[in-house]
């Protein structure tokens, strides 16, 4: 199996139970109009949960993805919190937040995804030289091995 098949399947898990939701919501509106506990369930819930999920998606796949640069890393978990960005602005005009409190949480947001990014990758640069890795051999050592291995197969 394949090992990222949680992160394949999280997107569309989470559509199946927002069309749950809504099923379940049309349902109960039906059978028990005065007493519907889903009656809070709306689009704008629906487009909320959906964006934060592939906001939590994206940053879960930077933090977890091992193989890939430190670019593509950072880059995937700032994207994640540029999407947890536009959740909040879903969630605002959801529930209907004051303006004056959701720019600080965007702010804290975005800090808290750059935060992630640096200590996810370690800090590491992006343009760490192959001179910089363990075992590196300049040209001279690289020629002198050479000639070495010609003078012993010859």
């Amino acid at each position: 199996m394949d090992k990222k098949i949680l992160s394949r399947i999280f997107l569309p898990f989470v559509l199946v139970v927002l069309a749950g939701l809504w099923l379940a919501e049309v349902l109960l509106a039906k059978s028990t109009p005065d007493n519907n506990v889903l009656a809070w369930y709306s689009l704008n819930w629906a487009v909320t949960i959906f964006v934060t999920a592939v906001g939590v998606k994206f940053l879960l796949d930077g933090i977890f993805m091992g193989s890939k640069g430190v670019i593509s890393r950072r880059l995937t978990i700032i994207a994640g919190a540029v999407v947890l960005v536009l959740a909040l602005f879903c969630l605002a005009f959801t529930i209907a937040l004051p303006k004056n409190l959701v720019m600080p949480i965007v702010a804290i947001i975005l800090t808290a995804g750059v935060f992630v990014g640096i200590l996810v990758t370690g800090g590491k640069k992006w343009d760490t030289a192959d001179n910089q890795k363990v075992g590196y051999k300049n040209y001279r050592q690289r020629k002198a091995e050479e000639e070495k291995a010609e003078r012993e197969n010859s």
